[in-house]
């Protein structure tokens, strides 16, 4: 009689449409009665809440991201929200020419996707916050909203007693001693009704849910690439890169400025790039090495990237430089390895795998030695790698995002956490790709310091 689930849905929901369109709106307009008005958020509170989310630990450590949630909560509350466009952002806080090319410089689309996760990663450790700020998918506009913990509950409907239940089955009667005749009554029609509208209603609904819930193929792949990860009921590491690096110690400085002038900021203890000449010698007394000290932006936006998607998971994180990793520590807990050249453990995993490292600028395919690519000198195109290696005999997993600079690592960060990316791997794996070990090959291009979209030239899984 119905051809499709489809069919015999739009049926049940048309018929009750018709039965209880009257009772519905009845029920409707009582609620909407009851409902109390939400009141908009004051600006001073907003304001307030601003000032907390901007000193918080996701924020303070970068200027540019507080600069950026400023603007946009601010425009907003001075009524310019319809003015907040991509363009407009682009020429306001990054000096960009008016008509400029928003598809070829996405920078405004990259830095507000990184407020989101800087917001999201706030608001799952804020406890006492009372006005919410978001930045909606799709949008540049601030909304401000009351948090649900601090709401009023809503009044309860008073407790009613339960109908009782329709009469379906034949009931015994006790037959008179006269032997007159028994009349029983028979259960309306309108009480059948009552009882089998809901029922009829919940199996047509029920095919409908279960496809609006269902996770879509992009998250089904996403989810099987990181539940080593996300499984793991212990703390996950992530094992920093740490850069070789030197710095002018206090001693030099003042020396340097015993012939030169200081400017007010180099009076209040700045620290600015003392100038040399090819010729000049320094005294290696003023020269200290910085260990386990600075990051690359391009680890940062990648580590980034991973807390967001464990902070979504309750996941716990211990960060930690990889001069303070040890095999042991790879050994009780699931491991992430940001960088490449600045990281021994990266190298160290990466030794016997497929694809590796070789010089500063070059991944090699060691199944085919003529295999390999090669960054640009200035790396406005560059290389990264992706690994997942699996641990069967202890259950644990050690996930790699390391790139040729810090542009690669970047675009290898935002790989691993694009469902859509690793949807589209998953179809060139081999059967069974969730249980095995996965190395993949990144290519990006890289303008004004921002990798594009990563795009997989080389994977292999076994």
């Amino acid at each position: 009689m119905y051809s499709t689930v489809t069919d015999y849905s739009e049926f049940v929901l048309n018929f009750i449409r018709r039965e209880s369109s009257v009772a519905q709106t009845t029920k409707e307009q009582a609620a909407s009665d009851r409902q109390p008005e939400i009141d908009p958020v004051p600006p001073d509170e907003v304001r307030r809440a601003l000032a907390d989310i901007l000193q918080s630990p996701p924020f303070r450590s970068t200027m540019q991201i507080q600069k950026i949630l400023k603007f946009l909560v601010l425009e907003t509350l001075a009524g310019h929200g319809e003015t907040l466009k991509e363009r407009n952002i682009g020429a306001s806080l990054f000096d960009r020419p008016p008509d400029y090319d928003t598809n070829s410089d996405p920078i405004v689309r990259l830095r507000v996707a990184e407020v989101r996760k800087r917001l999201a990663l706030y608001y799952q450790g804020a406890r006492d916050e009372t006005v919410l700020i978001q930045i909606p998918s799709g949008s540049f506009r601030a909304v401000f909203e009351r948090s649900s913990r601090h709401q009023h509950p809503a009044t309860a409907d008073p407790v009613r007693e339960p109908e009782p239940l329709p009469l379906v089955a034949e009931q015994i009667v006790a037959q008179p001693e006269n032997g007159a005749e028994v009349h029983t009554a028979q259960p309306s029609p309108a009480r059948f009704r009552k009882w089998w509208i809901p029922v009829a209603a919940a199996l047509a609904i029920t095919p409908i849910v279960v496809l609006h819930y269902s996770p879509s193929p992009e998250q089904q792949a996403f989810r099987s690439f990181w539940s080593p990860v996300l499984d793991n009921s212990n703390t996950v590491l992530v094992g920093m890169g740490n850069n070789p690096l030197y710095e002018l110690s206090n001693e030099g400085e003042d020396e340097y400025y015993k012939t030169h002038p200081k400017t007010a900021f180099e009076e209040m203890g700045l620290h600015p790039y003392i100038p040399l000449t090819p010729d000049a010698p320094i005294n290696s007394k003023y020269i200290n090495p910085s260990v386990n000290t600075y990051l690359t932006i391009g680890d940062v936006g990648a580590l980034s990237s991973i807390e967001y998607i464990l902070a979504q998971k309750h996941r716990k994180l211990d960060i930690r430089f990889v001069n303070d990793l040890t095999y042991g520590d790879l050994r009780q807990n699931p491991t992430i390895l940001i960088g490449a050249h600045n990281n021994i453990w990266t190298l160290t995993m990466v030794e016997d795998l497929r694809f590796g490292f070789q010089g500063h600028s070059t991944i090699i395919d060691r199944s085919d030695t003529q295999r390999r690519w090669v960054a640009n000198f200035d790396r406005s195109e560059t290389y990264g790698i992706v690994a997942r290696v699996l641990n069967n005999w202890n259950g644990k997993v050690v996930l790699i995002i390391a790139g040729v600079g810090y542009s690669g690592t970047r675009a290898a960060g935002d790989f691993i956490a694009n469902p859509q990316a690793i949807y589209r791997l998953s179809k060139s794996l081999p059967k069974n790709w969730e249980n095995k070990n996965v190395e993949v090959v990144l290519h990006t291009t890289v303008k004004n310091q921002v990798p594009g979209a990563p795009e997989v030239v080389a994977a292999y899984a076994w």
